[in-house]
């Protein structure tokens, strides 16, 4: 029986639901294939740019080593000025080299003669321990060239914005299930272009910022399907079965860069099989709950026949008949845009509140994932275990958002977030703490997925059935473009200071975890469908996000139904 809030009367959708099966084979295979193995597949275009990005220590080329029995370490020694970088550490420059080294003193010290230095005019040379190409390596994207990369990387959370916002609109108006498939088709020839045209950087950032347009989008249509097919109860399940997917594609990424060594194969690797869903249509559906929020009632029942069939049970004989009388006087309901969000205040108030969460959040977990590659050690076994600290975040999440509620479980994980962040402020610049400080953001990663586990549920279950993908586009719209500044942020940590991205960190998590305390528990509650369900929403709920015993309507729950014959 589903779990449903005491105060609440099930809706007309729901009671057909409940009837047809809300836990049946269907649902368990929609899961599986679309909420798990997709994002399993999705998830390594979403951030294979980043790897793919990776500039690994370099210096200047300086001709004339290879006719010599010079070390490369004696090579530097003559060759390149030492300076301090931004964690205070004196090392070989990355961008100047002297003019006319002292060649003939091989193993002198040259750090304290006074000599001329210039640019690296005969190019560079790099570390290639972890990497045989990247591609700052092939197009030499470093020193005055080395914003290329973070350019890219912030463009492409500027494509994010734009993808979001269009396929979110897209998809309230038009339909979960095409606006899914027009996802995929972006995002495979987005990334896979963007692997042959990187020696024209214009070009380059362009199909990068394609590929990204759907990179969150594509998670959506199928989430919020199944969200809207699926019993109360299993909706953390649901929300946790793309977590885990997630974490399974993020695990698998850095071991194919690993084992490929080479950009190029590693995007193509990582994209292209995600056109492998274009052959999908068999085992996907529009959802029948949006269809019917829409008025088309037809095109809803044959929906629900599909699940029906495959969980072996029958329609209720007067479901068309049901389904009218709820859903026919919605008229003014059928299309709505970003303003829906706002259309009361207690609507207005939770987008707000969302929205601030969501910015911070992808904030810092791009800004975490950016600069594994400034950590010590395997750049590949740092992300490897970032991605690991995300799994039990996931699970702890899914059992603490089921028995604490939603909101307080955002609101702990944002204060461990902001406490996290304080010792590695003090140690960031220790080099012999590089493992303390890796296995701080390896917690720090933990609590930022456990914040983006119970954030992103809150949106789904917040907003109404007409403005669902919408408003959860919006989150994410001003998510992505907060992040914008990630790769910037990263930057201001390897050429100005190392303590202040986690500074920033934790000053905003501290913001985020304040906003939490205005938004609305949502566990046991039903999903609103319309933009009075959503406007009435919490207004029971005391600031410990208790109910009270006041209703709000469902339209449509007082339609009996018919049992099937």
């Amino acid at each position: 029986m589903t779990h449903v809030h005491p105060t609440e009367e099930p809706s007309a959708f729901d009671t057909i639901i409940e009837q047809i099966g809300k836990a049946g084979r269907f649902q368990k295979r929609f899961n599986f294939t679309f909420n798990f193995f997709l994002v399993i597949v999705a998830a390594m275009p979403h951030l294979n740019l980043v790897i793919s990005l990776a500039t690994p220590n370099h210096w200047c080329h300086v001709p004339g080593r290879e006719t010599t029995n010079y070390s490369i370490e004696e090579w530097k020694s003559m060759t390149l000025p030492k300076e301090y970088d931004s964690k205070g550490h004196l090392s070989y420059s990355k961008c100047k080299r002297y003019v006319n080294p002292y060649l003939d003193l091989p193993g002198n010290d040259t750090e304290d003669l006074e000599m001329d230095v210039t640019n690296c005019d005969s190019g560079w040379e790099y570390d290639h321990t972890w990497y045989d190409q990247t591609a700052p390596m092939q197009n030499d994207w470093v020193c005055d060239n080395n914003m290329v990369s973070a350019n890219t990387l912030a463009l492409g959370r500027a494509g994010e914005v734009i993808g979001t916002l269009i396929f979110g609109q897209l998809a309230d108006n038009y339909g979960r299930m095409p606006v899914f498939y027009a996802t995929v088709v972006t995002l495979v020839i987005g990334r896979a272009m963007s692997a042959f045209t990187s020696p024209w950087v214009s070009v380059f950032i362009i199909f990068s910022m394609i590929g990204s347009l759907p990179s969150t989008s594509v998670f959506q249509g199928p989430l919020i399907i199944a969200m809207e097919i699926s019993r109360t109860e299993d909706r953390a399940l649901i929300s946790m079965m793309q977590c885990f997917g997630w974490n399974a594609g993020m695990v698998m990424m850095p071991l194919l860069m690993w084992w490929l060594r080479d950009w190029v194969p590693f995007m193509l690797v990582t994209s292209l099989p995600c056109a492998i869903f274009l052959l999908s249509r068999p085992w996907m559906i529009e959802s029948p709950r949006w269809l019917a929020s829409k008025g088309k009632i037809k095109r809803c029942y044959q929906e629900l026949e599909k699940v029906a069939k495959t969980n072996k049970t029958d329609m209720p004989n007067n479901t068309e008949a049901v389904l009218k009388k709820a859903y026919d006087v919605k008229g003014t309901e059928k299309n709505h845009t970003i303003l829906g969000l706002f259309s009361s205040p207690r609507l207005a108030k939770n987008t707000i509140m969302l929205v601030c969460c969501w910015s911070i959040l992808l904030m810092i977990y791009m800004c975490l994932t950016i600069n594994v590659n400034n950590l010590g050690g395997n750049p590949f076994l740092n992300y490897l275990f970032q991605a690991v600290g995300e799994l039990p975040a996931y699970m702890i999440g899914k059992y603490v958002s089921d028995h604490y509620g939603r909101r307080w479980t955002s609101i702990i994980s944002f204060i461990l977030t902001s406490l996290a962040c304080v010792p590695i402020i003090f140690v960031i610049n220790d080099i012999a703490s590089h493992l303390v400080i890796n296995s701080l953001c390896i917690f720090l990663k933990f609590s930022v997925s456990l914040a983006f586990y119970s954030v992103n549920l809150q949106s789904m279950e917040i907003y109404p059935t007409c403005v669902r993908q919408t408003g959860i586009s919006v989150g994410v719209i001003f998510g992505s473009g907060f992040g914008v500044v990630s790769p910037y942020i990263v930057a201001l940590g390897t050429s100005v200071n190392a303590m202040l991205p986690y500074l920033i960190f934790s000053v905003s998590s501290l913001v985020a975890a304040v906003c939490c305390l205005f938004l609305p528990e949502t566990f046991g509650h039903q999903l609103p469908e319309t933009l009075e369900d959503a406007s009435n929403f919490g207004a029971d709920q005391n600031i410990w996000g208790r109910s009270t015993s006041r209703k709000y309507p469902q339209d449509g729950a007082d339609v009996p139904l018919k049992q099937p014959i």
